[in-house]
């Protein structure tokens, strides 16, 4: 007997918080749906569809994702084209859906569930948000940034109201060339990024760039199938106050103080700390009563946290760090430490290509676990509803690295549990788990790893 488990979350007028009827003003309705274990890709996906529209309660989708597993190559072309049909109609209508969706081999996240052990499971996220304007975007070349499909343009989207958020991804493995996912990811902040000049967004929102790298090589773009690449949507908010932010945790908690790097040499070892061999530095405090109990030590480096096109110091460069700080935005990048050479000196896991570790860098040791990765999930979250009277999210994209998960926790489904706690009720998501995971530490972004990055939609 083939075993097929479906799971749908939806966000309507009215919505189930825990026994209770919850009533939302909110102009964004979602719905979600997760199918595990339908090993023909045309069958889940029309599972998924039947139960988006059923979410959406007859409202039309503004945009669509997907994420499939087990449908690699040729078996995934159907989704796409399908889901288009069934949610928004031919591409070229005024006012269809946007879809856009891939593979992604290291499992998916949907619905408030995770599968990364089931061999066939396909989720997807539908919106109705009638001021967002969703521009896709699909480029084989990483080094490039992309056009804009829907009508859009960068210079506009930066230079609209509200902040705009895009949601990146680029397949793995890397186009023939390889290419940089970092530089990629700063050809966007450049392209949100705002002049001094040119004043803050509305209500002193940030844009975010939240995304990561999925495996697997099949992607469709709103009625167009491709062999991998660069791919995403480009949101504005528009007129009506819709908040489009990002969640990032790393998943670790900081312990000792902060060291300054005085000697490196290469690009990821460290012969210096307070000008002193770093393992008589780091050894009595990875050993020391201050280690917030058992887990991985990482270290955590403070990176220049300036907006890409303002000067340090500026008043509007300082307003937005503010506004960063308060948004719950982590100000370090975490990564791992690998071991000391014979001479003492820290091996410690790259920086991106262009910010090499430098004398004069700070850096703070980390803890991290599962226990850890939960609370500061869970944390991040609650800060992040806090901003907002409290008010959970209508949509959530997560994506989390492939090494969190069942391989973090031991069982699927920890993390989804510890942002319904945090939410206090189920929120429509989509997602995946990722080879590289982009979201912002400060105002930039950055490709991390062992990281849950989320964008969080409310109306």
């Amino acid at each position: 007997m083939r075993r097929v488990a479906l799971r749908r979350v939806v966000a309507p007028r009215c919505r189930r918080h825990f026994g209770e009827r919850y009533r939302s003003a909110s102009s964004v309705v979602a719905a979600s749906s997760l199918v595990r274990g339908e090993q023909e890709a045309e069958e889940a996906a029309e599972k998924v569809a039947s139960q988006l529209l059923e979410g959406l309660d007859g409202k039309p989708a503004s945009f669509a994702l997907w994420f499939a597993k087990g449908y690699g190559g040729a078996r995934a072309e159907p989704i796409g084209p399908l889901l288009r049909a069934r949610l928004g109609g031919d591409s070229g209508a005024e006012g269809a859906a946007v879809v856009v969706g891939s593979a992604s081999e290291g499992g998916i996240i949907g619905a408030g569930d995770e599968a990364q052990e089931e061999r066939f499971a396909l989720s997807a996220l539908a919106v109705h948000a009638p001021s967002i304007r969703a521009h896709p975007f699909h480029s084989s070349t990483i080094g490039l940034l992309p056009e804009l499909g829907r009508g859009g343009n960068w210079r506009a989207l930066a230079r609209g109201r509200t902040a705009p958020c895009v949601l990146a991804f680029c397949t793995l493995p890397l186009a023939a060339g390889g290419g940089d996912p970092q530089g990629w990811a700063t050809l966007l902040d450049r392209a949100l990024a705002r002049n001094d000049s040119e004043g803050a967004y509305a209500g002193g929102r940030l844009p975010a760039v939240v995304g990561g790298l999925p495996v697997g090589n099949h992607v469709f773009v709103d009625g167009e199938s491709h062999a991998g690449g660069c791919f995403g949507l480009a949101l504005d908010g528009g007129e009506e106050g819709v908040y489009l932010d990002a969640v990032v945790s790393q998943g670790s908690v900081p312990f000792g103080p902060w060291l300054k790097i005085t000697g490196v040499g290469g690009n990821h070892v460290i012969t210096e700390l307070d000008g002193q061999n770093p393992r008589e530095v780091l050894l009595p405090l990875i050993n020391g009563p201050d280690v917030p109990g058992d887990g991985h030590t990482m270290a955590g480096v403070f990176v220049d946290p300036t907006p890409v096109t303002s000067l340090p110091g500026t008043e509007a460069s300082r307003a937005s760090l503010a506004l960063a700080a308060m948004g719950g935005r982590p100000n370090c990048l975490v990564r791992p430490m690998h071991h000391f050479t014979p001479e003492g000196h820290l091996v410690v896991s790259p920086l991106p290509e262009e910010l090499p570790y430098a004398i004069g860098m700070q850096l703070q040791l980390h803890c991290h676990s599962s226990a850890h990765a939960l609370n500061e999930l869970r944390s991040r979250a609650e800060h992040d509803a806090a901003m907002h009277g409290g008010r959970p999210p209508d949509a959530a994209v997560v994506i989390a690295c492939g090494a969190r998960g069942s391989s973090l926790h031991g069982e699927e489904g920890v993390e989804s549990k510890a942002l319904r706690s945090a939410w206090g009720r189920d929120v429509p998501t989509v997602g995946f788990f990722a080879g590289g995971e982009l979201g912002p530490v400060g105002l930039k972004t950055y490709l991390h790893g062992y990281t849950t990055s989320c964008l969080v939609i409310r109306g």
